[in-house]
């Protein structure tokens, strides 16, 4: 009997750490997790298509990361062309930037996601036109999305 009670313990911890991994984190949880993986060279490119395939839904919470000046593990960023045309997105080949930081990276990623375009800052850029750009981008999230006011300024 010794030798079970140390067995079933182990076991249910086993269990109660598989259930809290298996919970639902929020899309801004979810999203800052992607974003911390741009500063890393290995894992940059896959949290770049992640945080792209959220779409609209993950506007707002891009925007709120337009202020993170951390350095891009690699400051190399590609994303497919895409062209609208009457209404319809098409594909048109894949465009290369140059980024810097995680706001001109998230930049990019917003106007690949909504199609609009503020400030250049997709090669990097100086610290006034970042702020510009972040300033024009807080400024249409809250019009776009205006329940999530407080995520789009964060």
């Amino acid at each position: 009997m010794r030798k079970l009670v140390p067995l079933l313990f182990v076991s249910l911890a086993a269990l109660s750490a598989a259930g809290c991994a298996t919970k639902k984190t929020n899309l801004g949880t979810q999203i800052a997790g992607l974003v911390d993986q741009t500063t890393n060279a290995q894992t940059e490119p896959e949290a770049f298509l992640r945080l792209e395939s959220y779409g609209e839904n993950g506007v707002p919470y891009l925007v709120q990361h337009l202020g993170d000046m951390r350095p891009l593990g690699d400051k190399t960023m590609t994303l497919k062309n895409i062209v609208i045309v009457d209404s319809k997105k098409t594909e048109q080949g894949m465009r290369t930037y140059s980024p810097e930081v995680v706001h001109d990276a998230m930049a990019a990623l917003l106007s690949q996601i909504t199609g609009k375009n503020f400030e250049f800052v997709y090669n990097g850029a100086d610290a006034p036109t970042r702020t510009a750009n972040r300033k024009d981008w807080q400024d249409w999230c809250v019009k776009t999305y205006p329940e999530k006011k407080a995520i789009c300024r964060g």
